[in-house]
């Protein structure tokens, strides 16, 4: 009897182990030590005087013990996906760190992820104005704040903080607070910074040649000093054109030059003051320096145009309406700050080149290379983009009709860097020396 006991304990024994083992593996070894032991213990009592006490209380105690583990055993089944999941996106992770690889960020659509990449810009942290003239800029963020300094057109500002519709700024020697209505920054910035500013070539090396063409056979204008900068008008292949004069595109080689994008910085109402009083002493010195040319000119017995050029009215010319705009835009380029007479001589000046030979249109004549360097420096695509004011507009149709204050002069240079003895004839229209070779 003894050891039928014996064989049914350990029957029951072998059968409750591999239940207690299979529901362990699932379940995590959870109360291991207590389900073994109650086995140990049947094993055990198999010779005691007691035996079919023990057994029955044994039995009772495993089926107990084996009901609860299938009832969790089916809830681990609901839950070890969910447990298999967070288990592999903790080894991907680690996986990740092991190899300093890029973390990955969960989101609800991955191609939302992959639209909110947003390119960087050297304009990221900057600011531009997006206005017409200037912006002003505000000793606090308010429309009643009052006016520290002016952020101009082609210029840039630092961001030091973004406040309730108002940006805090800083450049040259002015911080402040400007409207976030009138400001763009990123790849919008870049693209305003390409028309509005300028890029120029920083020479590197003393005694740099500059040469008529882009090319090692072509005559030198001149040797330019280390530290030398001009505004580069074209890019080619290992040459850099640049703004020798007003009228003349020279060349260097792109290898001892430094590239750079030059932007203006904000001016604070006392330097703009003071550079309003510079201006006007700067005006009164060109005065004397003109009228000292005037008479040196009269000593030398050179054959000087005055001002007293008549204005005449010859065959008009035939241009459509794009030809007429962009002539209109180039005057506001070149003597949008000149009088109406100034603008009206700059007309006069392409479509004297056009009669000459220049081209045979007057986009070619202002596109041709060496003619006017606004052309390909993004100055002249700013104003035709932006419109001319009317003086231009009118400036421009009055030249095509046939008016002419300028005689057939093709050349005019800003004032400051007039070479008067050079000059066969001339005459001063304003800020500009209109002349002959």
């Amino acid at each position: 009897m003894l050891k039928q006991y014996r064989m049914a304990v350990i029957g029951a024994g072998c059968l409750m182990t591999a239940l207690v083992a299979t529901s362990l593996m699932s379940l995590e070894n959870e109360k291991s030590t207590e389900d073994t032991e109650y086995i140990l213990r049947a094993v055990k009592m198999i010779d005691d005087t007691q035996a079919k006490a023990e057994v029955a209380k044994i039995n009772s105690e495993i089926l107990t013990q084996s009901n609860w583990y299938l009832s969790a055993a089916k809830s681990a089944e609901r839950i070890m996906p969910f447990q298999a999941e967070a288990t592999d996106t903790l080894d991907n992770t680690i996986a990740l760190e092991d190899t300093g690889a890029e973390m990955p960020v969960q989101t609800e659509d991955s191609s939302e992820q992959e639209m909110a990449v947003v390119e960087n810009s050297p304009f990221d942290g900057y600011v531009l104005p997006d206005v017409d003239v200037y912006l002003n800029i505000r000793e606090t963020p308010s429309i009643d704040g009052k006016i520290v300094g002016k952020l101009y057109v082609g210029s840039a500002a630092k961001i030091k903080e973004v406040v309730n519709g108002w940006t805090l700024i800083t450049s040259g020697n002015v911080e402040g607070y400007v409207s976030n209505d009138y400001i763009i920054t990123g790849k919008e910035a870049e693209v305003m910074a390409l028309e509005e500013g300028k890029l120029v070539a920083k020479v590197t090396s003393g005694g740099l040649r500059v040469r008529k063409q882009p090319n090692l056979d072509a005559d030198v204008l001149d040797l330019a000093a280390e530290g030398d900068t001009f505004e580069i008008v074209e890019q080619l292949d290992g040459w850099i054109g640049i703004e020798y004069s007003s009228d003349t595109v020279a060349y260097i080689s792109a290898d001892y030059v430094k590239s750079d994008f030059e932007l203006g910085k904000a001016i604070s109402i006392e330097e703009e003051l003071a550079a309003m009083q510079a201006a006007r002493e700067e005006a009164a010195i060109k005065a004397a320096q003109e009228a000292a040319a005037k008479e040196r000119a009269n000593q030398q017995n050179v054959q000087t145009a005055s001002t007293d050029i008549a204005t005449v009215t010859g065959a008009s010319v035939e241009a459509d309406y794009d030809d007429t705009y962009l002539l209109a835009c180039l005057i506001h380029m070149e003597a949008g700050g000149e009088p109406y007479e100034g603008k009206l001589a700059v007309a006069n000046v392409v479509l004297n080149r056009m009669k000459q030979g220049y081209g045979n249109s007057i986009s070619e004549v202002i596109y041709a290379r060496g003619q006017f360097s606004g052309a390909n420096t993004g100055a002249l695509a700013s104003r035709l983009a932006k419109g001319p004011n009317d003086e231009c507009v009118r400036a421009a149709q009055e030249a095509l009709s046939g008016v002419n204050n300028i005689g057939d002069y093709i050349f005019f240079i800003a004032l400051r860097k007039a070479n008067y003895s050079s000059y066969s004839e001339y005459t001063i229209i304003g800020g500009h020396c209109f002349y002959k070779r």
